[in-house]
Protein backbone atom coordinates (compact mmCIF):
# COMPACT_ATOMS: atom_id res chain seq x y z
CA UNK A 1 0.00 0.00 0.00
CA UNK A 2 1.12 3.35 -0.89
CA UNK A 3 2.03 5.83 1.70
CA UNK A 4 -1.19 8.04 0.18
CA UNK A 5 -3.77 5.44 0.79
CA UNK A 6 -2.62 4.59 3.88
CA UNK A 7 -2.98 8.05 5.14
CA UNK A 8 -5.67 8.67 3.73
CA UNK A 9 -6.77 4.83 5.50
CA UNK A 10 -5.92 6.29 8.72
CA UNK A 11 -7.52 9.78 8.14
CA UNK A 12 -10.92 8.07 8.11
CA UNK A 13 -10.64 6.38 11.14
CA UNK A 14 -10.57 10.05 13.24
CA UNK A 15 -11.40 12.77 10.81
CA UNK A 16 -15.33 12.97 9.64
CA UNK A 17 -15.13 11.28 5.61
CA UNK A 18 -11.20 11.24 6.49
CA UNK A 19 -10.78 15.54 5.48
CA UNK A 20 -10.49 18.39 8.07
CA UNK A 21 -12.84 20.61 4.97
CA UNK A 22 -15.30 19.03 2.25
CA UNK A 23 -14.21 19.83 -0.53
CA UNK A 24 -10.61 18.37 0.29
CA UNK A 25 -11.84 15.59 -1.42
CA UNK A 26 -10.46 15.64 -5.20
CA UNK A 27 -14.07 15.09 -7.52
CA UNK A 28 -11.29 13.79 -10.26
CA UNK A 29 -9.49 11.08 -8.01
CA UNK A 30 -12.52 10.40 -5.21
CA UNK A 31 -10.33 10.95 -2.52
CA UNK A 32 -7.95 13.62 -1.41
CA UNK A 33 -4.13 14.12 -2.37
CA UNK A 34 -1.69 14.28 0.62
CA UNK A 35 1.24 16.54 -0.14
CA UNK A 36 4.64 15.99 1.94
CA UNK A 37 6.10 19.23 1.12
CA UNK A 38 5.78 22.24 -1.14
CA UNK A 39 8.07 24.63 -3.44
CA UNK A 40 7.79 27.14 -5.90
CA UNK A 41 4.70 25.92 -8.58
CA UNK A 42 6.07 22.21 -7.20
CA UNK A 43 4.13 19.73 -4.71
CA UNK A 44 5.89 16.50 -3.62
CA UNK A 45 3.19 13.60 -2.27
CA UNK A 46 3.62 11.25 0.54
CA UNK A 47 5.23 9.34 -2.16
CA UNK A 48 7.79 11.43 -3.57
CA UNK A 49 6.38 12.30 -6.30
CA UNK A 50 6.78 15.42 -8.02
CA UNK A 51 3.72 17.55 -9.42
CA UNK A 52 3.48 21.25 -10.98
CA UNK A 53 0.59 23.17 -8.96
CA UNK A 54 -2.36 24.45 -11.07
CA UNK A 55 -4.62 24.76 -7.94
CA UNK A 56 -1.97 26.91 -5.50
CA UNK A 57 -4.39 26.00 -1.83
CA UNK A 58 -7.45 27.33 -4.14
CA UNK A 59 -5.47 30.78 -5.32
CA UNK A 60 -4.35 31.19 -1.98
CA UNK A 61 -0.50 31.01 -2.52
CA UNK A 62 -0.38 33.27 -5.78
CA UNK A 63 3.11 33.86 -4.94
CA UNK A 64 3.97 30.59 -4.79
CA UNK A 65 4.84 27.53 -2.07
CA UNK A 66 7.16 29.28 0.71
CA UNK A 67 8.28 32.37 -1.06
CA UNK A 68 11.25 33.62 1.06
CA UNK A 69 9.61 37.14 1.55
CA UNK A 70 7.12 35.78 3.30
CA UNK A 71 8.76 33.01 5.07
CA UNK A 72 11.31 36.21 6.49
CA UNK A 73 8.18 38.13 7.69
CA UNK A 74 6.68 34.78 10.12
CA UNK A 75 9.84 33.95 11.07
CA UNK A 76 10.55 37.82 12.46
CA UNK A 77 7.11 38.12 14.45
CA UNK A 78 7.54 34.07 15.55
CA UNK A 79 10.98 35.13 17.05
CA UNK A 80 9.13 37.96 19.12
CA UNK A 81 6.80 35.68 20.31
CA UNK A 82 3.28 35.86 17.97
CA UNK A 83 1.30 37.56 20.65
CA UNK A 84 -2.12 36.43 19.55
CA UNK A 85 -5.42 38.75 19.92
CA UNK A 86 -3.27 42.55 20.67
CA UNK A 87 -2.92 45.03 18.79
CA UNK A 88 0.75 45.80 17.10
CA UNK A 89 2.22 48.10 14.59
CA UNK A 90 2.09 45.39 11.82
CA UNK A 91 -2.06 45.86 11.91
CA UNK A 92 -2.31 49.64 10.77
CA UNK A 93 0.88 49.08 8.26
CA UNK A 94 -1.14 46.00 6.01
CA UNK A 95 -4.24 48.13 6.41
CA UNK A 96 -2.47 51.67 4.89
CA UNK A 97 -1.31 49.70 2.39
CA UNK A 98 -4.52 47.32 1.33
CA UNK A 99 -6.05 51.54 1.68
CA UNK A 100 -3.65 52.74 -0.95
CA UNK A 101 -4.18 50.11 -3.37
CA UNK A 102 -7.57 48.89 -3.31
CA UNK A 103 -10.05 51.54 -4.51
CA UNK A 104 -12.77 51.15 -2.58
CA UNK A 105 -10.62 50.75 0.74
CA UNK A 106 -10.72 53.91 3.03
CA UNK A 107 -10.92 51.70 6.26
CA UNK A 108 -10.57 47.97 6.66
CA UNK A 109 -11.27 44.95 9.41
CA UNK A 110 -8.99 41.91 9.39
CA UNK A 111 -11.37 38.40 9.61
CA UNK A 112 -9.52 34.79 9.20
CA UNK A 113 -11.91 33.38 6.56
CA UNK A 114 -13.24 34.60 3.57
CA UNK A 115 -16.62 33.14 5.31
CA UNK A 116 -16.72 35.36 7.84
CA UNK A 117 -15.57 38.59 5.63
CA UNK A 118 -18.44 38.28 3.90
CA UNK A 119 -20.75 37.80 7.09
CA UNK A 120 -19.41 40.74 8.90
CA UNK A 121 -19.56 42.80 5.13
CA UNK A 122 -23.26 41.90 4.70
CA UNK A 123 -24.26 42.20 8.42
CA UNK A 124 -22.40 45.81 8.32
CA UNK A 125 -24.94 46.47 4.98
CA UNK A 126 -27.52 45.37 7.24
CA UNK A 127 -26.84 48.13 10.27
CA UNK A 128 -25.80 50.80 7.81
CA UNK A 129 -28.84 50.95 5.29
CA UNK A 130 -31.38 49.86 7.71
CA UNK A 131 -32.38 47.37 5.50
CA UNK A 132 -33.10 43.46 5.69
CA UNK A 133 -32.81 41.48 1.98
CA UNK A 134 -29.86 41.11 -0.03
CA UNK A 135 -29.59 40.64 -4.06
CA UNK A 136 -26.99 38.11 -5.14
CA UNK A 137 -26.32 36.07 -8.25
CA UNK A 138 -27.06 32.50 -9.18
CA UNK A 139 -24.24 30.53 -8.75
CA UNK A 140 -21.91 33.28 -7.32
CA UNK A 141 -20.16 31.71 -4.12
CA UNK A 142 -19.71 33.90 -0.85
CA UNK A 143 -18.60 31.31 1.32
CA UNK A 144 -20.41 28.82 3.88
CA UNK A 145 -22.36 30.61 6.27
CA UNK A 146 -26.61 30.25 5.64
CA UNK A 147 -27.57 33.75 4.24
CA UNK A 148 -25.12 33.52 1.35
CA UNK A 149 -25.45 29.56 0.48
CA UNK A 150 -28.61 29.77 -1.96
CA UNK A 151 -28.44 28.93 -5.75
CA UNK A 152 -25.14 27.72 -5.73
CA UNK A 153 -26.02 24.13 -6.82
CA UNK A 154 -28.82 24.11 -9.23
CA UNK A 155 -29.05 21.59 -12.30
CA UNK A 156 -31.18 21.92 -15.42
CA UNK A 157 -34.06 20.57 -13.77
CA UNK A 158 -33.86 22.27 -10.31
CA UNK A 159 -32.99 25.67 -11.56
CA UNK A 160 -36.25 27.34 -12.35
CA UNK A 161 -36.57 30.20 -14.65
CA UNK A 162 -34.21 32.57 -15.66
CA UNK A 163 -36.42 35.44 -14.59
CA UNK A 164 -37.01 33.48 -11.49
CA UNK A 165 -34.27 31.66 -10.18
CA UNK A 166 -34.72 28.93 -7.77
CA UNK A 167 -33.25 29.87 -4.30
CA UNK A 168 -32.38 26.38 -3.52
CA UNK A 169 -30.12 25.69 0.04
CA UNK A 170 -26.73 24.05 -0.76
CA UNK A 171 -26.72 22.20 1.92
CA UNK A 172 -29.14 20.55 4.90
CA UNK A 173 -29.25 22.15 7.96
CA UNK A 174 -30.64 25.57 6.63
CA UNK A 175 -33.19 27.65 7.39
CA UNK A 176 -35.51 27.74 4.45
CA UNK A 177 -36.61 31.09 5.86
CA UNK A 178 -33.46 32.26 4.72
CA UNK A 179 -34.54 32.35 1.41
CA UNK A 180 -37.23 35.06 1.94
CA UNK A 181 -34.35 37.52 2.16
CA UNK A 182 -32.55 36.81 -0.68
CA UNK A 183 -33.52 37.99 -4.37
CA UNK A 184 -31.64 36.53 -6.68
CA UNK A 185 -31.02 37.11 -10.34
CA UNK A 186 -28.60 35.45 -13.23
CA UNK A 187 -25.27 36.85 -13.82
CA UNK A 188 -24.80 39.29 -16.74
CA UNK A 189 -28.44 39.93 -17.52
CA UNK A 190 -28.49 43.53 -16.80
CA UNK A 191 -32.57 43.10 -18.23
CA UNK A 192 -33.48 40.89 -15.46
CA UNK A 193 -31.29 43.22 -12.99
CA UNK A 194 -33.08 46.08 -13.69
CA UNK A 195 -36.41 44.17 -13.23
CA UNK A 196 -35.44 43.03 -9.60
CA UNK A 197 -34.46 46.19 -8.52
CA UNK A 198 -37.97 47.93 -9.77
CA UNK A 199 -39.73 45.50 -7.58
CA UNK A 200 -37.21 44.72 -4.49
CA UNK A 201 -34.65 47.78 -4.98
CA UNK A 202 -36.01 49.66 -1.95
CA UNK A 203 -35.86 46.53 0.07
CA UNK A 204 -32.23 45.56 -0.35
CA UNK A 205 -29.61 46.51 1.79
CA UNK A 206 -26.97 45.36 -0.39
CA UNK A 207 -26.01 43.63 -3.59
CA UNK A 208 -23.10 40.98 -3.63
CA UNK A 209 -21.02 39.70 -6.55
CA UNK A 210 -18.26 37.99 -7.83
CA UNK A 211 -17.14 41.36 -10.23
CA UNK A 212 -15.52 38.59 -12.17
CA UNK A 213 -17.02 35.19 -11.61
CA UNK A 214 -13.72 32.78 -10.99
CA UNK A 215 -15.82 30.00 -8.95
CA UNK A 216 -17.29 28.99 -12.34
CA UNK A 217 -13.84 29.16 -14.01
CA UNK A 218 -13.59 32.64 -14.89
CA UNK A 219 -16.21 34.33 -16.27
CA UNK A 220 -16.05 38.09 -17.14
CA UNK A 221 -19.06 40.64 -16.87
CA UNK A 222 -20.10 42.77 -20.11
CA UNK A 223 -19.63 46.46 -19.31
CA UNK A 224 -23.70 47.05 -19.45
CA UNK A 225 -24.06 44.84 -16.44
CA UNK A 226 -21.55 46.40 -14.88
CA UNK A 227 -22.87 49.61 -15.29
CA UNK A 228 -26.09 48.71 -14.17
CA UNK A 229 -25.50 47.23 -11.18
CA UNK A 230 -23.47 49.91 -10.19
CA UNK A 231 -25.95 52.64 -11.31
CA UNK A 232 -29.02 50.63 -9.55
CA UNK A 233 -27.41 50.40 -6.37
CA UNK A 234 -27.16 54.06 -6.19
CA UNK A 235 -29.99 55.05 -7.73
CA UNK A 236 -31.93 52.67 -4.92
CA UNK A 237 -29.76 53.36 -2.27
CA UNK A 238 -28.55 49.75 -2.35
CA UNK A 239 -24.72 49.13 -0.78
CA UNK A 240 -22.78 47.18 -3.49
CA UNK A 241 -20.33 45.10 -2.40
CA UNK A 242 -17.27 43.13 -4.40
CA UNK A 243 -16.44 39.74 -2.86
CA UNK A 244 -13.37 39.90 -4.25
CA UNK A 245 -12.00 36.52 -2.07
CA UNK A 246 -10.90 35.04 -4.58
CA UNK A 247 -10.48 37.96 -7.51
CA UNK A 248 -8.41 40.26 -5.12
CA UNK A 249 -4.66 40.76 -6.46
CA UNK A 250 -5.08 38.09 -9.59
CA UNK A 251 -5.14 40.43 -12.55
CA UNK A 252 -3.44 44.09 -10.77
CA UNK A 253 -3.18 45.09 -7.16
CA UNK A 254 -6.32 46.91 -7.08
CA UNK A 255 -8.48 43.57 -7.85
CA UNK A 256 -11.32 43.15 -10.30
CA UNK A 257 -12.42 46.86 -9.28
CA UNK A 258 -9.38 48.40 -10.79
CA UNK A 259 -9.52 46.09 -13.66
CA UNK A 260 -13.48 46.88 -14.26
CA UNK A 261 -13.11 50.79 -13.28
CA UNK A 262 -16.00 50.36 -10.97
CA UNK A 263 -15.66 50.87 -7.35
CA UNK A 264 -17.86 49.08 -5.15
CA UNK A 265 -18.89 50.71 -1.51
CA UNK A 266 -17.50 47.47 0.29
CA UNK A 267 -15.38 44.71 -0.43
CA UNK A 268 -13.94 41.41 0.61
CA UNK A 269 -10.13 40.41 0.18
CA UNK A 270 -9.52 37.01 0.47
CA UNK A 271 -7.08 33.78 -0.27
CA UNK A 272 -4.23 35.60 -1.77
CA UNK A 273 -4.04 38.47 0.77
CA UNK A 274 -2.17 36.75 3.03
CA UNK A 275 0.33 34.92 1.17
CA UNK A 276 -1.04 31.42 1.77
CA UNK A 277 -1.97 32.16 5.37
CA UNK A 278 -4.98 32.30 7.04
CA UNK A 279 -5.99 36.11 6.45
CA UNK A 280 -9.28 37.87 4.70
CA UNK A 281 -9.86 41.24 5.25
CA UNK A 282 -13.06 43.09 4.49
CA UNK A 283 -12.92 46.97 4.01
CA UNK A 284 -15.06 50.35 2.41
CA UNK A 285 -16.52 53.71 3.11
CA UNK A 286 -14.99 55.52 5.81
CA UNK A 287 -18.91 56.49 6.41
CA UNK A 288 -19.99 52.82 6.13
CA UNK A 289 -16.95 51.29 7.98
CA UNK A 290 -17.71 53.62 11.10
CA UNK A 291 -20.60 51.88 11.88
CA UNK A 292 -18.76 49.00 13.11
CA UNK A 293 -18.00 48.95 17.10
CA UNK A 294 -16.14 50.96 18.94
CA UNK A 295 -17.30 53.88 16.74
CA UNK A 296 -20.72 52.71 16.13
CA UNK A 297 -23.59 49.81 16.82
CA UNK A 298 -22.22 46.89 14.75
CA UNK A 299 -20.44 43.93 16.58
CA UNK A 300 -17.03 42.37 14.36
CA UNK A 301 -14.96 40.90 16.68
CA UNK A 302 -12.56 37.27 17.49
CA UNK A 303 -9.35 35.93 18.65
CA UNK A 304 -7.98 35.45 15.69
CA UNK A 305 -8.70 38.38 13.67
CA UNK A 306 -5.62 40.09 12.49
CA UNK A 307 -3.45 37.18 14.04
CA UNK A 308 0.24 38.56 13.83
CA UNK A 309 1.53 35.89 11.71
CA UNK A 310 -0.85 36.35 9.16
CA UNK A 311 -0.39 39.52 9.02
CA UNK A 312 3.19 39.78 8.75
CA UNK A 313 2.80 37.26 5.52
CA UNK A 314 0.03 39.25 4.44
CA UNK A 315 1.77 42.72 4.36
CA UNK A 316 4.96 40.69 2.73
CA UNK A 317 2.60 39.46 0.16
CA UNK A 318 1.29 42.67 -0.80
CA UNK A 319 3.75 44.41 -1.43
CA UNK A 320 5.78 41.87 -3.42
CA UNK A 321 2.24 42.47 -5.82
CA UNK A 322 3.71 46.17 -6.13
CA UNK A 323 6.93 45.28 -6.77
CA UNK A 324 7.28 47.04 -10.62
CA UNK A 325 7.17 44.08 -13.08
CA UNK A 326 4.67 41.56 -10.82
CA UNK A 327 2.05 41.37 -13.11
CA UNK A 328 3.79 41.96 -16.20
CA UNK A 329 5.59 38.38 -15.35
CA UNK A 330 1.69 37.36 -14.44
CA UNK A 331 0.36 38.25 -17.47
CA UNK A 332 3.24 36.91 -19.47
CA UNK A 333 2.72 33.72 -17.70
CA UNK A 334 -0.72 33.54 -18.58
CA UNK A 335 -0.78 34.10 -21.90
CA UNK A 336 1.75 31.17 -22.63
CA UNK A 337 -0.63 28.83 -20.59
CA UNK A 338 -3.82 29.19 -21.81
CA UNK A 339 -2.79 30.35 -25.41
CA UNK A 340 -0.83 26.58 -25.33
CA UNK A 341 -3.79 24.88 -23.22
CA UNK A 342 -6.43 25.96 -26.19
CA UNK A 343 -3.86 25.01 -28.83
CA UNK A 344 -4.05 21.33 -27.32
CA UNK A 345 -7.61 21.17 -27.12
CA UNK A 346 -7.68 21.84 -31.05
CA UNK A 347 -4.82 19.26 -31.59
CA UNK A 348 -6.28 16.78 -29.79
CA UNK A 349 -10.47 17.34 -31.26
CA UNK A 350 -11.59 18.18 -28.10
CA UNK A 351 -14.39 20.20 -27.92
CA UNK A 352 -13.98 23.32 -25.60
CA UNK A 353 -12.22 26.51 -24.37
CA UNK A 354 -10.12 28.00 -22.09
CA UNK A 355 -11.23 31.51 -20.38
CA UNK A 356 -8.34 32.87 -18.15
CA UNK A 357 -7.71 36.46 -16.67
CA UNK A 358 -4.31 36.96 -14.11
CA UNK A 359 -3.44 33.95 -12.40
CA UNK A 360 -6.65 32.46 -12.54
CA UNK A 361 -8.85 30.23 -15.63
CA UNK A 362 -11.30 27.64 -16.61
CA UNK A 363 -11.46 24.86 -18.95
CA UNK A 364 -14.58 23.88 -20.09
CA UNK A 365 -15.35 20.99 -21.88
CA UNK A 366 -17.60 21.00 -24.71
CA UNK A 367 -18.75 24.98 -25.07
CA UNK A 368 -16.74 26.87 -27.79
CA UNK A 369 -18.43 29.98 -27.83
CA UNK A 370 -17.84 32.37 -24.65
CA UNK A 371 -19.18 31.16 -21.22
CA UNK A 372 -21.15 33.95 -20.14
CA UNK A 373 -23.82 32.89 -16.85
CA UNK A 374 -24.10 30.26 -14.49
CA UNK A 375 -26.32 28.68 -16.88
CA UNK A 376 -24.22 27.94 -19.61
CA UNK A 377 -21.81 25.95 -17.20
CA UNK A 378 -24.20 23.05 -17.36
CA UNK A 379 -23.13 22.72 -20.73
CA UNK A 380 -19.65 21.64 -19.78
CA UNK A 381 -18.97 18.29 -19.64
CA UNK A 382 -17.97 17.38 -16.37
CA UNK A 383 -17.51 13.56 -16.79
CA UNK A 384 -14.67 14.27 -18.85
CA UNK A 385 -13.62 17.21 -17.01
CA UNK A 386 -13.11 14.36 -13.85
CA UNK A 387 -11.03 11.91 -17.01
CA UNK A 388 -9.22 15.05 -17.69
CA UNK A 389 -8.09 15.98 -14.06
CA UNK A 390 -7.08 12.38 -13.24
CA UNK A 391 -5.11 12.03 -16.36
CA UNK A 392 -3.11 15.43 -15.21
CA UNK A 393 -2.60 14.04 -11.58
CA UNK A 394 -1.18 10.97 -13.41
CA UNK A 395 1.06 12.68 -15.34
CA UNK A 396 2.16 15.08 -13.10
CA UNK A 397 0.10 17.95 -12.91
CA UNK A 398 -2.14 18.57 -9.78
CA UNK A 399 -5.53 20.04 -10.86
CA UNK A 400 -8.28 19.92 -7.88
CA UNK A 401 -11.69 19.65 -8.33
CA UNK A 402 -14.04 20.58 -6.14
CA UNK A 403 -17.64 19.42 -7.45
CA UNK A 404 -20.29 21.29 -9.31
CA UNK A 405 -20.79 22.33 -12.73
CA UNK A 406 -17.52 24.06 -13.48
CA UNK A 407 -13.79 24.61 -11.74
CA UNK A 408 -11.48 27.31 -11.00
CA UNK A 409 -7.36 26.34 -11.25
CA UNK A 410 -4.37 28.95 -11.25
CA UNK A 411 -0.68 29.12 -11.27
CA UNK A 412 1.57 31.39 -9.25
CA UNK A 413 4.20 34.00 -9.64
CA UNK A 414 6.81 31.53 -9.27
CA UNK A 415 6.14 29.79 -12.45
CA UNK A 416 8.66 30.22 -15.15
CA UNK A 417 8.34 30.49 -19.29
CA UNK A 418 10.35 26.80 -18.91
CA UNK A 419 7.57 25.70 -16.24
CA UNK A 420 4.90 26.59 -18.49
CA UNK A 421 6.61 24.59 -21.21
CA UNK A 422 6.86 21.28 -18.63
CA UNK A 423 2.92 21.61 -17.95
CA UNK A 424 2.01 21.60 -21.87
CA UNK A 425 3.97 18.30 -22.57
CA UNK A 426 2.22 17.22 -19.20
CA UNK A 427 -1.11 18.11 -20.26
CA UNK A 428 -0.69 16.95 -23.91
CA UNK A 429 -0.21 13.73 -22.49
CA UNK A 430 -3.25 13.89 -20.40
CA UNK A 431 -5.18 15.22 -23.33
CA UNK A 432 -4.15 12.47 -25.61
CA UNK A 433 -5.88 10.00 -22.98
CA UNK A 434 -9.20 11.97 -22.75
CA UNK A 435 -9.25 12.31 -26.79
CA UNK A 436 -9.18 8.93 -26.96
CA UNK A 437 -12.01 7.88 -24.14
Amino acid sequence: MSKTAAQYDLAQRYLAGGVAASTRVNRGLGRPMYFDRADGCRLWDLDGREYIDLCTSHGATLLGHGDPRVREAVEQVLARGAACSYENELHAELARELCEVVPCCERVRFTGSGTEATMHCLRLARAYTGRTKLLKFEGNFHGYHDQVMFALAATVETCGSEENPAPLPASSGMLPELAEQLVVVPYNRPDLLEQAFARHGHELAAAICEPVYYNAGCLLPTVEFMGALRRLTREYGALLVFDEVLSAFRMGPGGAQEYLRVTPDLCTLGKAVGGGFPLSVFGGRRDIMARLMPEGDCQHSGTYNGHPVAVAAGLAAVRAYRQPGFYDHIQTIAHRLYTGLGALLATHRVRGRVQGLGARFGIYFGPQSEVRSYRDTFLHDRARMLRFVAAAIDEGVYFHDYGGAACHHGFCAAMTAGDVGLVLARLDRALAKVAAD
